[in-house]
């Protein structure tokens, strides 16, 4: 490997060593996006900016508090397809764009149709808080986009509107309802909060089912500001499902290659869990990110990054990028360390310069 590949910036801890690289790869002269514990990577969550025009309060902090990136420090649309494009022979089939919230980004339209266009993979989706939803939905479907999923943790207007920070619920509404007429796949993700929102989920759930939406409970994470907020606040998977009562039956089913959550009930009416600290999933974990920024992070709960932007710009070619993603990858840790009282790194990882 040439010595400018492995540049880090502070901001991320450094791998602590890049093995060189192997005379012969399989398919496509690339590597597999297979770790060392044989989990296959599938699924991409492409982060492409990390301001978000609301600040829910378990994830970022108020408008000023936090050190956004410049804009020459965010990856160029041209090398976000990219990576995109590398990806995708690599063995990627699903790319998920986050943020920070993805439709703030100038011209996100113009990227979706990038990727679409110029790389192949079998589905895009968009992960975001819906605010400006229902103007870019018609666009985005034109440049490509067919699924995505909305933050929805109250259908309290006043609620809402606290723990975003300023959000305005019926907004969002008539984002998810742009997406339903467009005959997107609609998700709704909920981060139940003790004494906050966790009464609304049968309501939620009763609203979600009468618009054909897929509600899913996700837990609360110690990451950026959520770990902040006092742990006794986090809600499992059995108490939402205590309080939902006969809504859901006991079946379970999981989608696999598409992400982390669990579901109960039929196809039709279905809720999903996302419980990466009651019941970890990290042994069939299939994603890996990278942020707007451009560093791979193969954790959530991680701080080790490699950079791909620096790589590019320094005029790395497809192997040497395709080496920088598969040595990411390749260092994945089994799990994580959320609950080990000993490691205290994920507490510094911000949720929105990852993308969740």
């Amino acid at each position: 490997m040439p010595k400018r590949l492995p540049v880090v910036e502070s901001r991320v801890a450094v791998y602590d060593a890049i093995p060189e690289r192997p005379h012969e790869w399989g398919r496509d002269g690339l590597p597999q996006l297979v770790d060392g514990a044989g989990r296959t990577y599938r699924y991409l969550r492409l982060s492409v900016t990390d301001r978000c025009d609301l600040a829910c309060i378990y994830c970022m902090p108020p408008s000023g508090e936090q050190e956004h990136a410049l804009r020459n420090e965010l990856l160029t649309f041209e090398e976000l397809a990219r990576v995109v494009q590398l990806l995708a022979r690599m063995g990627i089939r699903r790319v998920r764009f986050t943020g920070g919230e993805p439709l703030v980004r100038k011209d996100f339209v113009g990227l979706v149709e990038l990727i679409a266009r110029t790389t192949h993979v079998r589905e895009l989706a968009l992960t975001t808080n819906a605010m400006r939803l229902a103007a870019l939905a018609q666009p985005l479907h034109r440049a490509g986009l067919r699924a995505v999923n909305v933050s929805l943790d109250s259908l309290d207007p006043e609620r809402f509107a606290r723990l975003t920070r300023g959000g305005d619920l019926a907004q969002v509404i008539a984002g998810i309802d742009a997406a339903l007429e467009l005959g997107w796949n609609v998700k709704i993700n909920i981060v139940a909060l003790r004494g906050e929102t966790d009464d609304e989920a049968p309501r939620i759930v009763d609203w979600a089912w009468a618009r054909g939406i897929t509600p899913r409970f996700i837990e609360l994470m110690p990451l950026g500001e959520g770990a902040l907020l006092d742990p006794s606040m986090r809600v499992t998977a059995a108490e939402i499902q205590h309080r939902l009562g006969d809504r859901i039956g006991a079946s379970v089913d999981a989608e696999r290659d598409r992400g982390p959550a669990t579901y109960l009930g039929n196809p039709a009416r279905r809720v999903g869990f996302i419980t990466p600290l009651s019941h970890e999933f990290c042994d069939t974990c299939n994603r890996v990110r990278i942020t707007a920024q451009g560093d791979i992070r193969a954790c959530l709960a991680s701080r080790r990054a490699l950079s791909l932007r620096d790589c590019m710009r320094a005029g790395g070619d497809d192997a040497e990028l395709a080496w920088l993603l598969w040595t990411a990858v390749r260092g994945k840790a089994p799990g994580h360390a959320f609950l080990d009282p000993r490691e205290t790194e994920h507490t510094q990882v911000g949720m929105s310069l990852i993308g969740g």
